[in-house]
């Protein structure tokens, strides 16, 4: 095992800096401290980007003229009294010339060389012996120290201030958080402003606690990033499923979407699927074999060892499974968990006694950092141990018996039921799951169905259109209910390819053993029909479905009611539409995510039924919660689908830069899925928002661009971020960004596609 090394200082590369408020108000204590002292408290979880603005204001302070010592609390257990202190201080003592001493004093040098080794300390240094003796502080030698710091901090601090940073004080002892509830009570004289950087936390409780005294405390804490700032965090060369796949996992987190972001450009190979976030939680996580890894190196090895097997045991998870899998005592274990829990990197979960990564992709990023021959040994280990375990292991054991070698009958029992139940949670994995059954010599029809099924939902229709083709001779051998719903998946995974003809030819087609008919077999002729524009039909046979449906499956009947609103929107009565629109939005929300994963195309419907009924606004919104729910659990059948009828919306409500994200998301899937037809309506989509720009184009005023303007504006074009445009004009980013709103209020555009489509259309010879 290696620890891994991101570091939370990552340079900014977006198109603004992400904490803009925050940074405003770190510039703005700097500004105030120019007549008196100031403290402020920077907290955030791990890689939010705490040490990446304190990097910030130590160079603009020292542009500026200010003193700046900057330290962070040591990595990997306490060191030295006071280390913070130390490391930000004791090169500022060594450089000192004998003015500074004469100033402070006998005393407080005494004093500060108990600490610092630029003054000899721990003790005091040769040739200062005569003040050895200061009876009057012996009974609280610390205070002393305190008062000494002070004075220090108040001389160096003149003329021009001093900056004070201190980096990972969660980590800092008691000494230091007494030392800083005096500095707040009795501050320095002069202009010294402190900063103390810690992630939230138990290990910080007391700085989270500390109040103010004489000397202000404003407190700035760092919460995730909004999906726009996230979004200009990530390089151009993503593809807008890997985008929007590291925006999920990300969480707006800086460090976290870097190191995301990096493993899915350095991943070869053609384009990949969607996946799961719970498959981030347990198995094998879907992220590069050998990632950049997060800031670990600060763990002591026994909590990074604790943290490599936790990984592979798998969220939420209890210390006696881990202990097995790490080969330490369950006491060590403990202790590891309790510096994890510190770090802000574990919390506990639900069920007592049991603990889970803070972030999903925290524990993907430490199962990949620990090493591949270590991970194969632990990952048998953890087997036997989640064997032994009693209570809700099921979801951890399945997804680590992928992988593993042979396999008993209880297992292949196991990792099918598991693949059943994580068929619209996690298809991927399900996808892998049931393969692994259907790879058995005698495996069973039932279980060859459930891998095509797998595959539909994943969003690889093709693979399952073939896998349908060569088990259809096999289908009498199953159960009547089993038959009829692979008649349902394989007219579905057609559709999904745009092949309607064959796919109403599967569904009217009398298999023997396997009726046609019943409720889901007449949504699904009404969903082919609408994609094929035969309205009239498919509003009989939303009718149908509507009719047929049981009273125990209010789900099916609000699929079945959303297709008929839908329906009837389209070509039949508005009043039939508008009661099917309410029952159905009625019967299918407000759920919670896991309810609504098996049903989001209903979801879909319900959204081409509200635009059609003059809602565009509520269309939008029943697609962008389906779109959302389809993303986070992986269902590639309806990514391209939803992302499609989700531009038309944003179109329609006049959002064209939403419309073109959305339409190039819906062109990558399609091209990935093989679905020729459905390219050809992203196509037409994206000529309507092209139209749209140069309409609004058209009712721009004529306006001139200085030249810098110019320059900067024709940049935007090739994707580059300010950052990027920064660096290639050897200007500062505060520069670009002062030019890129001038831009934007005389091009009247709203986004930098609009800027980049403008730009375009001027250039001579268009």
């Amino acid at each position: 095992m290696s620890h891994g090394s991101l570091e939370d200082t990552g340079r900014p590369a977006s198109a603004s800096a992400p904490h803009a408020r925050e940074w405003a108000l770190l510039a703005e204590q700097r500004r105030l401290c120019r007549t008196s002292a100031r403290f402020v408290a920077l907290s955030g979880e791990p890689w939010i980007g705490k040490s990446h603005l304190l990097g910030r204001l130590a160079s603009e302070a020292l542009r500026e003229g200010w003193t700046v010592a900057r330290g962070r609390t040591p990595r990997g257990g306490r060191g030295r009294p006071f280390d913070v202190l130390v490391d930000a201080l004791d090169d500022h003592l060594a450089a000192a010339d004998g003015d500074l001493f004469d100033r402070l004093g006998a005393e407080h040098v005494h004093h500060l060389a108990r600490v610092f080794p630029a003054l000899g300390g721990p003790g005091l240094p040769p040739g200062r012996r005569e003040h050895e003796e200061h009876p009057e502080h012996e009974e609280h030698p610390e205070h002393a120290v305190f008062r000494a710091v002070r004075a220090l901090l108040g001389l160096l601090a003149e003329p021009t201030g001093v900056l004070l940073v201190l980096d990972d004080a969660h980590r800092a002892g008691q000494d230091v958080c007494d030392l800083l509830e005096h500095l707040v009570h009795h501050p320095p004289e002069g202009p010294v402003l402190t900063v103390v950087a810690y992630r939230s936390g138990p290990a910080a409780r007391r700085l989270a606690g500390m109040a103010g005294g004489a000397a202000p405390l404003v407190r700035i804490p760092l919460r995730p990033l909004a999906e726009g700032a996230a979004r200009g965090l990530l390089p151009a060369a993503l593809s807008p499923l890997r985008r929007d796949l590291v925006l999920r996992d990300g969480a707006g987190v800086p460090g976290l979407l870097r190191a995301l972001a990096q493993a899915e450009t350095d991943r070869p190979g053609p384009p990949r699927g969607p996946y799961s976030q719970l498959e981030l939680a347990t198995g094998v996580p879907p992220l590069l074999a050998a990632p950049p890894g997060v800031d670990l190196h600060a763990l002591t090895s026994l909590a990074w060892r604790t943290a490599c097997a936790a990984s592979v045991v798998g969220d939420p998870f209890a210390p006696g499974p881990v202990a097995d899998t790490a080969g330490l005592p369950l006491a060590d274990v403990l202790r590891g968990v309790d510096e994890l829990h510190g770090e802000g990197l574990l919390v506990p979960a639900e069920h007592a006694g049991r603990f889970l990564f803070a972030r999903p992709a925290v524990r993907a990023l430490v199962h990949h950092a620990s090493g591949a021959g270590w991970r194969h040994g632990a990952r048998e280990r953890a087997v036997t141990a989640l064997r032994k375990e009693h209570g809700s292991t099921a979801p951890a054991l399945s997804a680590l018996l992928e992988y593993a070698a042979p396999l008993s009958g209880s297992d292949l029992e196991l990792l099918e039921r598991a693949a059943r139940e994580a068929l619209f949670l996690q298809p991927a994995r399900a996808v892998r799951e049931a393969r692994r059954v259907a790879a058995q010599p005698d495996a069973p029809a039932a279980a060859q169905l459930l891998l095509q099924r797998a595959l539909v939902v994943a969003g690889r229709p093709a693979e399952a259109v073939a896998g349908y083709a060569r088990l259809w001779p096999r289908l009498g051998a199953v159960p009547a209910d089993e038959a009829a719903r692979a008649v349902v998946w394989r007219a579905r995974a057609l559709r999904l390819l745009g092949q309607y003809t064959q796919a109403r030819a599967v569904l009217e087609e009398r298999v023997a053993d396997a009726p046609t008919g019943g409720p889901e077999w007449e949504a699904e002729l009404a969903a082919l029909l609408l994609e094929a524009a035969a309205a009239p039909a498919a509003l009989a046979a939303a009718r149908r479905a509507a009719a047929a449906c049981p009273a125990d499956r209010p789900d099916l009947r609000g699929h079945a009611l959303a297709l008929l609103a839908a329906a009837c929107a389209t070509g039949g009565p508005a009043e039939e539409a508008r009661a099917a629109a309410d029952e159905a939005a009625l019967l299918l929300g407000p759920p919670d995510d896991v309810a609504a994963a098996p049903h989001l195309e209903a979801l879909r419907w319900l959204g081409a039924a509200e635009g059609a009924l003059g809602g565009p606004a509520r269309a939008r919104e029943h697609l962008e919660q389906a779109f959302r729910i389809a993303l986070r659990y992986g269902q590639g059948h309806l990514l391209g689908r939803l992302a499609l009828d989700l531009s038309h919306w944003c179109l329609e409500t006049g959002d064209a830069a939403s419309a073109a994200r959305h339409t190039e998301f819906a062109e990558a899937e399609f091209s990935r899925c093989g679905s020729r037809t459905l390219a050809l309506s992203s196509n037409a989509m994206r000529n309507r928002i092209v139209r749209s720009f140069e309409e609004q184009e058209r009712r721009t005023p004529a306006v001139r661009l200085s030249g810098r303007e110019e320059e900067i504006a024709e940049l935007v074009g090739p994707g580059l971020t300010n950052q990027q445009i920064a660096d290639r004009l050897e200007i500062s980013v505060k520069t670009v960004e002062t030019y890129m709103a001038r831009i934007f209020k005389k091009l009247g555009a709203t986004s930098r596609a609009q800027v980049a489509h403008i730009i375009s259309g001027r250039r001579p010879g268009r």
